[in-house]
């Protein structure tokens, strides 16, 4: 490797290392804005394999950081497992394994999001309960965890 190459190399590293300091980043995320910002695909590649090894970049950091950030948002599982995968690169086995590991009670976080969002009473009529199961459903909530809440009006 030439002075010049290793001076580049360095001056990518330093990019990387800037937008991991704002917050983790995935792999597939830092790779995509790096050669955003004109850098070559090889050299981007073989600098995250460097900065994975050495620790500083962590797909397994970085879903643990942005699960517990949707959660807290009260977003549903299957919103969440779409966004780590679809968006951010992250691979599926993963995303599954950290929800698996988190104590999350999913129909509680559903019922407290309805409660939240449209209070205690049951929808008046199915209009009003189709709206709320989209919502939840938009959330990412399954039909079992948005049935288990939401009231289907009586005729």
């Amino acid at each position: 490797m030439d002075e010049s190459s290793e001076y580049d190399e360095n001056a990518l590293r330093d990019s990387a290392f800037r937008l991991l300091a704002m917050r983790e980043q995935s792999r597939s995320e830092l790779k995509r804005k790096l050669i955003q910002k004109q850098w070559p695909a090889e050299m981007v590649v073989r600098v995250i394999d460097e900065l994975n090894k050495e620790g500083w970049q962590s797909d397994e950091r970085f879903a643990n950081s942005f699960i517990r950030e949707k959660v807290r948002q009260q977003q549903g599982r299957l919103k969440i497992l779409a966004q780590a995968t679809q968006q951010k690169g992250v691979s599926a086995g993963l995303v599954e394994s950290i929800l698996d590991s988190m104590d999350v009670d999913w129909f509680e976080l559903c019922a407290e999001l309805k409660q939240k969002k449209f209070g205690d009473d049951n929808p008046v009529d199915e209009k009003e309960w189709s709206r709320q199961v989209r919502f939840l459903q938009q959330r990412g909530f399954t039909p079992e965890q948005i049935f288990a809440c939401v009231n289907r009006p009586r005729r």
